[in-house]
């Protein structure tokens, strides 16, 4: 599994260094890695295998709608939640902002979609390091992986 996860890392990280290299461009993919060590609280049953990564892809600004994947290796528990929070620095928390949606997968792609919020896309592009996405499962309750967005 860590080989999988780790040929989907590099292929994600090729994606976007693909992409033209505009200013415009660069602001409108993120790509997230979420591991265990970042969250808060952190989660005991989890480990340093624990890992994810989120793409996040802005395709129109002004409307804020956002495509979205993650792709996790084995969490502990069943997946029950994926969701971006702000504002909050890397340490803090925050409220739930936008709710993620689940595929039913506990390995590989555990969350795709779309969603519009011109808010969220304004104030991330403004201030990416206020935002952060995480993976909550019933062991980890609070969540079991973490990632600031910017």
């Amino acid at each position: 599994m860590k080989t999988f996860l780790g040929i989907v890392v590099l292929s994600l990280m090729a994606l976007a260094v693909a992409m033209p290299a505009t200013s415009q461009s660069l602001n409108r993919t993120f790509v997230v890695q979420l591991n265990a060590s970042e969250e808060v609280p952190l989660c005991a049953a989890t480990d340093s295998s624990d890992r994810a990564v989120a793409l996040f892809k802005i395709v129109d600004v002004a409307a804020g709608v956002v495509e979205y994947t993650i792709v996790a290796s084995d969490l502990p528990g069943t997946l029950t939640g994926a969701h971006i929070h702000g504002p909050a620095l890397a340490g803090d928390t925050a409220s739930i902002l936008q709710p993620l949606d689940l595929t039913g997968a506990e390995v590989g792609v555990i969350a795709a979609g779309t969603f519009t919020d011109a808010q969220l896309v304004a104030d991330a592009l403004a201030n990416p390091e206020l935002f952060y996405v995480n993976v909550h499962t019933t062991t980890c309750l609070p969540g079991a992986i973490r990632g600031q967005i910017g």
